[in-house]
């Protein structure tokens, strides 16, 4: 479904989109990175921020985790060999600029490395788990070290293999860990969901409705790639379609450690444009959005997970055996738990205008994360702090925060259950 979006939006790329509104802090973060225009395909960034201290007394004594897998190749269908048959064949007849000679061996290279294979972790995407795995082990040392740990994957090759390159990374930090590793259809409630049909169904009218009110334009991106552009156009079987599938692959570049030189064929208006589409997308399908968001609340892996998260962490504080619960799953399910639970930057509720200058890449980029840390003195009282992609943030409706009661939680949650 996400390949069929790409390619009917993105063949109304337009250079006339210039005139549209830009929201100024998502135009810098945009240019600051331009893979974050992928959104949901941009590389993980780890992004430290200052934190507010622990309360006096406190200590963290169990986490509770979800991990979308990592950096992965796309899906590549009939489009990748066009394009690169397409660049191929301009290459030896001699018609590409050097931008399109460049452009065209990228192209190649990331078509090699998906080597068919859609959807398969890169050796990035493993890497951004391991990363993440050190950098918690390292500030929660006392809570795993030698410790027991749970981890539970989707059934998806690229989640097994994020969680295997997670746990393998906390391993060789401690290799007195136990660590524990399942996956099965049973847990595919806490690792993966998606939108109803009659919410995808509405909510791409919206999208394609907004993508519809850009008009195609290709000849500046056709005057990089072509010393003579009304030559290379007759060459090809669409201009339209070789802006798509390099847009594509530009998107999808980071992720085999690429730099961004196709990203930049395009230009910022059109980057901007890109990113407005996919989140979007993202935002009405998947999150709490005014439009979708009770029916996407209800879907029954809502709760699920919800109910998960706190039966195991009740279990842990009342002395079970496990101080770590990661799961690994999917960005789908990613959002709509971080909608669920509340949490701030992705729970707000917003209309379709409000969606398209969310910054999703802030929030769900490949390896996004949510992680909940446990702390309690020795009174026994139990403070509960939420964390997106390593970065302290608070839940949206209920007072108070970094650091909230256990129990104000759940009674938060209950009261919230659909």
């Amino acid at each position: 479904m996400r390949r069929a979006f790409w390619t009917i939006s993105l063949l109304l790329l337009t250079l006339g989109a210039a005139a549209q509104q830009k929201n100024p802090e998502i135009e810098a973060l945009l240019e600051e990175n331009i893979f974050r225009m992928g959104v949901n395909t941009s590389p993980y960034e780890y992004l430290p921020a200052a934190e507010t201290p622990v309360p006096r007394g406190f200590k963290p004594v169990y986490i509770s985790h979800y991990g979308r897998h990592g950096s992965r190749s796309d899906w590549g269908g009939d489009l990748y060999p066009f394009i690169a048959d397409a660049y191929a064949r301009a290459a030896e007849e001699g018609l590409l600029t050097e931008e399109g000679i460049r452009a065209g061996q990228m192209v190649q290279e990331v078509v090699r490395q998906h080597n068919g294979m859609d959807g398969r972790l890169t050796a990035r995407g493993a890497r951004e788990h391991r990363a993440i795995a050190g950098r918690m082990y390292h500030k929660y040392r006392k809570v795993l070290r030698h410790a027991n740990v749970r981890a539970i994957s989707s059934v998806v090759p690229r989640c097994i293999v994020s969680m295997a390159a997670f746990t393998g990374e906390l391993l060789s930090q401690d290799p007195k860990m136990n660590v524990s590793w399942d996956t099965g259809e049973a847990y595919m409630i806490y690792c993966s969901s998606v939108d109803p049909d009659d919410v995808r169904d509405e909510a791409y009218e919206i999208i394609y409705a907004h993508a519809a009110r850009h008009m195609p334009d290709t000849n500046a991106f056709m005057a990089r790639i072509f010393r003579n552009p009304d030559e290379g156009r007759a060459r090809i079987a669409s201009a339209a379609e070789m802006i798509d599938g390099t847009m594509a692959i530009a998107a999808i570049s980071g992720a085999f450690d690429m730099d961004d030189f196709l990203l930049r064929l395009f230009s910022a208006d059109e980057r901007y444009w890109y990113a407005q589409n996919i989140s979007l997308n993202l935002y009405l399908r998947q999150c709490n959005s005014i439009p979708f968001g009770d029916r996407r609340m209800a879907v029954p892996e809502c709760d699920a997970i919800m109910h998960d998260i706190v039966d195991k962490a009740d279990e842990a504080l009342a002395g079970g055996p496990y101080a770590a619960d990661l799961r690994f799953g999917h960005d789908y399910q990613l959002l709509a738990t971080c909608s669920r639970l509340g949490i701030r930057g992705i729970a707000e509720r917003m209309d379709e205008n409000e969606c398209l200058d969310w910054p999703g890449f802030l929030y769900t980029p490949f390896a996004g994360n949510l992680q909940i840390i446990f702390y309690r003195n020795r009174a026994g009282q139990v403070l509960v702090k939420f964390y997106i992609n390593e970065r302290e943030t608070g839940l949206i409706g209920l007072e108070g925060g970094p650091y909230y009661k256990w129990e104000d939680v759940k009674n938060y949650w209950n009261n919230t259950t659909n």
